[in-house]
């Protein structure tokens, strides 16, 4: 809610000194500063924000320049649409902070274009309350984060981790109380997916891994070892939940409320952890103690309880139990680490005024750069998409819609996404939200005390934008939209034209969203049933290579790396799949279950992947020499297994998306590694042939159907 109240205040002040002092106009130009400036979350270090903060604010007062002048030409201001459009796609390419960005640059050039000027005087005053507004807001983000402790950004960052961790043991623990459902393979993969996404979200804003760090790096290398311990955390959570399934469907009751208090034990961790991470209290720390406690208790009563059933469960309980017992050591070793930060300094405390200049040094302006330009095909269409659907927007607004058409460019930018899929269902989200505003709106400022109404209007819109956000985009439009109409209310006239305003409103909300949709069929679409097979190759490209570093001698780096990089390209071919599934046109029943079983397969060869590197800290009985054979047999049948499917998801890349992949890089010689696994790393490999086999057969089965065809 934090960044709630400081959009809310961001905006809503300015509008009040308006109303009260009668510099409406001023005010109105102030607040949509405001929104630009504030309407996006403030992550990462102290240097990032105050950099997203100074760049979002120069993005403001430029574009409203070039927007204000722009709409005297016609053809300049339309071209100048299909600049912004590209420009808007490429700083997504910085991420979530780009995305911001491009707040400030079409907002910005779209209503002054809306609302041109000629004299001199008038564009400079203009520019001027801008810049205010968006001076007025760096202050309010700069007073939000001046008084926080200096590692609070990087350690949100990782307290998100721990609650998705938490969120995964809740759904690994459902079924096992007998009160409830029992989640499916695909709905517990999704939230194993959303720690993954908070992991790659940190990374992102904190780019140093723990293996590349020494303890000599002080904090960096704490918050690095901290965040490792978070991603094993939830890796044993997923192996507590598998050796758990072995024994689902012969479990004895007393057994299975155990376990259920297991997986509730571990997500009250997860919470209590998050917390802790927060505001480090010591309160918190006293909680997660004895959640840790709870944990070893119920996992040694666990334990016991299996002594006199089947060597199944047995079995099946004892890797519960180390399993468990690795959480409980690894959030220990956490919290140790955290421990050395307690005497973080306050922001404002620490950074002196060299430091503070070097926030604002030229490498990071030419990091992002490199960053903007850095886009693929894929980019450049959904760029060039963009720009021409703003064009034709600003076309019909300019010739049917002379006032207030800007509403057709907003919805038009906005609602337009990479893939049909999102776009037709933002499209129909953000129909449904921004009406209902508009609406609803408009009748609110029909109420006395005009003043006072608009004033509550924008303030607690814009906190309820903020919280919808993220949770649901058709309620967080209906803020918006409301947001919105507060702060254009304050136009002269705009009083005696609700009604019509309400009418134009809604057309422009239709019409943007028509641009869009028919934008994503007709102008350089991109569907992802062209683009699955490149993802789907990428996913397991990248498990070849985890599997080629965990067994062969050419390779040492870290095992954390590759499961990371294969757990996100794994990501990213479920997303594809997802979109795919949703696309209009024939689709075989058949073969988009046959997707999803591959999908599955080569999610489980990444577990076992895991399973092997972590087995490595237990005490477990090395295999006997007869089998370490039989052992170095498996791994040469996977490995052979891997280049075959390899070469055959290759070779059905479509041709022009081969071109742009690199083809399969040449295999190590050198041989396996010569080491002494235990019997459950032997079991691990195991499973892993038999999900290359699957896939194998899957693949088969897949060319079979498709010659029929």
């Amino acid at each position: 809610m934090r960044w709630g109240f400081r959009v809310a205040i961001s905006i809503t002040l300015p509008l009040l000194w308006g109303l009260l002092t009668n510099h409406r106009i001023e005010a109105e130009w102030m607040s949509i500063a405001a929104e630009c400036v504030s309407l996006f979350e403030l992550k990462g270090n102290i240097g990032q924000r105050i950099r997203m903060l100074i760049m979002a604010s120069l993005f403001s007062v430029l574009f409203c320049l070039l927007g204000s002048l722009a709409g005297n030409i016609i053809w300049l201001m339309l071209l100048g649409m299909l600049v912004v459009g590209f420009f808007c796609v490429l700083l997504k390419n910085l991420g979530d902070r780009g995305t911001g960005l491009a707040l400030s640059v079409y907002i910005f050039y779209i209503i002054a274009c809306a609302y041109p000027v000629q004299e001199s005087s008038v564009l400079w005053n203009r520019c001027f309350w801008v810049g205010m507004g968006s001076l007025w807001t760096i202050v309010v983000g700069l007073v939000t984060f001046l008084f926080i402790r200096t590692g609070t950004p990087y350690r949100s960052t990782i307290a998100s981790i721990w609650n998705a961790m938490a969120q995964l043991a809740a759904g690994a623990g459902q079924g096992w109380n007998g009160q409830s459902v029992r989640l499916s393979e695909r709905e517990l993969y999704l939230r194993e997916k959303e720690v993954r996404t908070c992991l790659d979200d940190s990374l992102y804003l904190f780019e140093n891994v723990s293996d590349t760090l020494t303890p000599n790096q002080g904090t960096e290398y704490i918050f690095a070892q901290s965040r490792k311990s978070a991603a094993l955390v939830s890796m044993y959570v997923i192996q507590i939940a598998e050796s758990a399934g072995a024994i689902f469907n012969q479990r004895e009751r007393h057994i299975s409320l155990q376990v259920f208090s297991l997986f509730r034990t571990l997500q009250q961790i997860g919470e209590r952890m998050a917390e802790y991470l927060i505001g480090l209290k010591p309160e918190e720390r006293v909680l997660l103690l004895s959640r840790l406690e709870r944990l070893q208790k119920i996992a040694e009563v666990l334990r016991q309880s299996s002594d006199d059933k089947t060597s199944a469960v047995q079995e099946a309980v004892a890797k519960i139990y180390l399993y468990a017992c690795r959480v409980e050591k690894m959030v220990r070793h956490a919290l140790n680490l955290l421990d050395k930060t307690l005497g973080e300094k306050r922001v404002i405390q620490s950074y002196s005024f060299a430091q503070t200049l070097q926030i604002l040094h030229p490498k990071y302006l030419r990091n992002n750069l490199k960053q903007l330009v850095n886009y693929n095909s894929m980019t450049t269409k959904y760029a060039f998409r963009i720009g021409l659907s703003l064009m034709l927007a600003a076309f019909l607004a300019v010739v049917f819609f002379k006032n207030h058409g800007y509403w057709i460019s907003f919805t038009a930018i906005i609602v337009a996404q990479p893939y049909f899929g999102a776009t037709l269902k933002k499209g129909l989200q953000r129909s449904l939200g921004t009406i209902s505003g508009i609406v609803i709106g408009t009748a609110f400022l029909q109420i006395p005390f005009p003043v006072i109404s608009k004033v509550v209007l924008v303030f607690v819109s814009s906190v309820f934008l903020v919280y919808y956000l993220r949770k649901n985009y058709a309620v967080a439009a209906f803020f918006i939209t409301l947001m919105l109409v507060g702060i254009l209310s304050l136009e002269p006239d705009s009083g005696k034209t609700l009604t019509g305003l309400m009418v134009l409103r809604v057309s422009g909300t239709l019409i943007g969203s028509a641009i869009a949709i028919a934008a994503g069929f007709l102008l350089l679409p991109t569907w992802d049933k062209d683009m699955f097979p490149k993802y789907r190759y990428d996913a397991f490209r990248a498990n070849y290579r985890y599997f080629v570093n965990t067994f062969y001698s050419d390779f040492k780096e870290p095992w954390l790396k590759f499961k990371r990089l294969a757990e996100t390209q794994n990501a990213n071919a479920f997303d594809s799949l997802s979109r795919y599934v949703k696309e209009p046109g024939d689709k075989h029943e058949t073969k988009n279950e046959q997707f999803f079983y591959w999908m599955t397969h080569n999610v489980r060869i990444t577990r076992e992947l895991n399973n092997f590197n972590s087995e490595a800290e237990l005490d477990d009985a090395p295999l006997p020499i007869s089998e370490k054979e039989k052992y170095m047999q498996l791994l040469s049948v996977c490995d052979e297994l891997f280049r075959e499917i390899n070469k055959n998801l290759f070779r059905r890349l479509p041709a022009k998306t081969a071109d742009e992949v690199a083809v399969p890089e040449a295999y190590p010689l050198k041989g396996f590694i010569i080491q002494t696994p235990t019997n459950t790393q032997m079991i691990s490999v195991e499973k892993l042939w038999m999900e290359l086999t699957f896939i194998q057969d899957g693949l088969l089965s897949e060319h079979q159907e498709t010659k029929i065809e």
